[in-house]
């Protein structure tokens, strides 16, 4: 196979030694860029130029793909319109594929928000089933703008765009589920441009790579949680903005709520202002810099409120409108994410993330979050802002953990696949393809006890590595993906087969979230089950603590994907799942308690994985 390395790529390390330091402009290309190379792009908005007589090299034909795992938002930040990834992977589908594989090098450029939810490091995902290979990317700066990032991926083996197996589903274009390179772990990454290139097209990594001044905050000196109570007299690190006059004036009342639970509480005061405007905001004024100065990068923040849900508004609704975002931008959150009345007649509690807040407020003199808007008036009792972190003490710590707007009580805690038995009770088996190929037998066990099982398909399947098998969670039997971490357990039923004595299995790769972000955590793989080979069918457990339904590589929902050893078949007849609430009045429930207490096992097992 012909190979090419792009001369220029030689020259651009000579001006890379010559000390080009300057970060790139971002509305622009990068200065060094040679259009008489091979460029593919795409850019939000279509702000990248294709630039006069090139058209025959630089082609806007990338298409950023969305659905299934690898789902994506049009967001605009800073001003600016960008594509957001909110799941595992974003996934970037290249029509003119095939150009790539004769190169040695090729290098990915890639414009993005350089906020505290980009800071990550992750992978490409290189080649097509069934050879597939990583190359690693890193993002590790905050700076709360736009930054062009350059990444150099070594292509040797002629894999990036090469489709390997013309019969893999979702290979056309050289990569995996109708892409041509997909971002790892790519979950709040937020692009505005990628284009591809020879190596050395856009210059070297070390002269794109020059982020600018990054925002130093040392987070440990400050809070992450404040509150307001004015049913309780709670004033800390955060008061009611009361103002006379303007759109954001508040009427306070007593003996609001039901009969056994009246509160102090306030409310927008529409049209008991004393100005005669329409009073339709409120908002919370942050006090003494109780989270640190305004000048600290844009944060996460989680915001929950008391509210009392009253009958005479059913249909109503309010919540997070208006706040300052990067560069001084005022960003505005969804209508869609207001809470809407329903009338119970009760206090009920609504919850928010908002993403790259910063500190400096909408109409509040000093410091504030996020303005609230109603459309009618709504009366609050309670109201608490956190701040999550990216480093310092309280990293990755939830600022308010027992706020949250999911209900368990709307969703079950149990499903069960049992083959055998012909039961698919909100779990069944996950679709057999790829690396997730199964077999289904029959009569398989001892004399007394053969059952219909399935097994990896290893060496059996299209791909020589089928060591997977994924159960699929059905119509949202727990709930939504969107939930805290789930305290999950999964009790199997397997074949303890003789000839595989010594092998080990057992669950490996989920997805859980932390700091908003979802990402890959792991099994440890001594938490495997051994075989013993009694020639028995036997029960074995695990514990999760932090499981997201998000899943891996199943849909519409899954949990931890189970790998197997290459060298035997281990058939499983039954899962069933449990996932043991928190809160609820299924709080502390294990429906699985009994896992394994039966007549054919001697053996169980449960391991917490933090």
């Amino acid at each position: 196979m012909k190979k090419s390395f792009a001369v220029l790529a030689c020259f651009m390390v000579m001006i890379g030694n010559l000390g080009f330091t300057q970060t790139p402009d971002t509305e622009a290309w990068p200065p060094q860029t040679d259009f008489s190379q091979e460029i593919h792009f795409w850019s939000a908005g279509g702000f990248l130029p294709i630039p006069e007589g090139r058209g025959n090299t630089v082609v806007d034909n990338l298409v950023i793909l969305t659905g299934g795992d690898q789902v994506t938002q049009d967001v605009t930040v800073a001003g600016k319109p960008a594509k957001k990834s909110v799941a595992a992977y974003l996934n970037v589908a290249d029509d003119l594929n095939f150009v790539w594989i004769d190169y040695y090098a090729v290098d990915i450029l890639v414009q993005y928000f350089a906020d505290v939810q980009s800071v990550r490091n992750n992978a490409f995902l290189i080649g097509s089933l069934p050879t597939l290979r990583t190359s690693p990317s890193s993002y590790d700066r905050v700076t709360d703008q736009f930054e062009w990032r350059l990444f150099r991926v070594d292509n040797a083996d002629g894999l990036f765009g090469f489709q390997v197996d013309p019969g893999q589903p979702g290979s056309q274009y050289g990569g995996v589920n109708g892409g041509t390179v997909r971002f790892e772990q790519s979950v709040n990454l937020i692009i505005r441009a990628i284009a591809i290139a020879p190596a050395g097209t856009f210059g070297e990594p070390d002269d794109i790579n020059q982020p600018a001044s990054q925002i130093e905050f040392d987070p440990d000196g400050y809070a992450i949680l404040a509150e307001w109570d004015i049913n309780k007299g709670v004033v800390n690190g955060v008061n009611l903005y009361v103002v006379n006059g303007g759109d954001q004036e508040s009427v306070i009342s007593e003996n609001i709520g039901p009969a056994g639970d009246k509160r102090k509480a306030a409310r927008a005061a529409f049209d008991n202002g004393q100005d005669g405007v329409r009073d339709i905001y409120l908002n919370w004024e942050i006090l003494d810099e109780h989270f640190g100065p305004t000048s600290q990068p844009a944060s996460r923040v989680k915001i929950a409120v008391e509210y009392y849900d009253d009958p005479q508004l059913a249909g109503e609704s309010f919540g997070p409108e208006a706040y300052a975002g990067p560069g001084g931008v005022i960003s505005f959150v969804p209508e869609d994410q207001r809470v809407v009345l329903e009338g119970s007649g009760r206090w009920r509690q609504g919850v928010w993330f908002v993403d790259a807040v910063k500190l400096n407020g909408v109409n509040v003199p000093t410091q504030a979050a996020v303005r609230f808007y109603f459309s009618a008036p709504v009366y609050l009792s309670r109201y608490r802002m956190g701040i999550f972190r990216i480093s310092g003490i309280y990293e990755g710590i939830d600022p308010i953990p027992d706020a949250s707007d999911f209900d368990p009580d709307l969703y079950d805690n149990y499903a069960e696949w049992d083959i055998n038995k012909g039961v698919v009770d909100g779990l069944d088996l996950g679709s057999s393809g790829g690396d997730q190929e199964w077999i289904i037998d029959n009569g398989i066990g001892p004399a007394n006890d053969k059952r219909t099982a399935v097994r990896s398909a290893l060496n059996l399947g299209s791909t020589p590595f089928d060591r997977y098998i994924n159960w699929a969670i059905l119509n949202e039997r727990f709930g939504p993906s969107s939930q805290p971490n789930a305290r999950f357990k999964i009790c199997i039923e397997y074949f303890d087969d003789p000839a595989l004595a010594g092998l080990a299995f057992g669950p490996e790769v989920y997805q859980t979230e932390s700091l908003g972000v979802t990402k890959f955590a792991f099994v440890p793989a001594e938490q495997r089950l051994t075989i013993e080979g009694t020639g028995l069918w036997r029960s074995y457990s695990w514990v999760i603590e932090n499981m997201n339904f998000t899943g891996v590589n199943v849909s519409p929902q899954g949990a931890a994907r189970f790998v197997f050893n290459d060298n035997g078949p281990v058939y499983i007849s039954r899962v069933r799942y449990a996932v043991i609430r928190t809160i609820g009045s299924q709080a502390g429930v294990d429906r699985l308690a009994g896992c394994g207490e039966n007549e054919t096992v001697t053996n169980i097992t449960d391991w917490s994985i933090q």
